[in-house]
């Protein structure tokens, strides 16, 4: 299993948010937050203030397990097939009796 890492820099002020819109697509995308760092304010003597803050991502890439689990899920879904296949079997068997008049 290996582990992908990847920096964002989300910043926000009088003018509105920088990179939220990219943190909540990889959010969606299976990231995760490993860890957040503020980065100081900034801005002149006239201007609003805005702050920034470094957020690590990172990802679980699991290749190697995605594929088993989707084996085991289809030999699941056959096994209940052959169930309701046998069900259906041993009913006719018990509706289909005699001569068939």
């Amino acid at each position: 299993m290996s582990t992908t890492q990847k920096a964002l820099i989300v910043r926000t002020g009088p003018d509105g948010h920088e990179g939220l819109d990219e943190l909540n697509i990889e959010l969606e995308r299976g990231w995760t937050v490993a860890e957040v760092a503020p980065m100081g304010g900034a801005g002149g003597a006239t201007d609003a203030p805005v702050v920034a803050a470094l957020v690590i991502l990172e990802h679980n890439d699991r290749p190697e397990t995605e594929p088993q689990i989707a084996t085991e899920a289809v030999e699941i879904e056959e096994e209940k097939a052959e169930e309701v296949v046998d069900e259906v079997v041993e009913e006719m068997d018990d509706v289909v009796e005699g001569d068939g008049i």
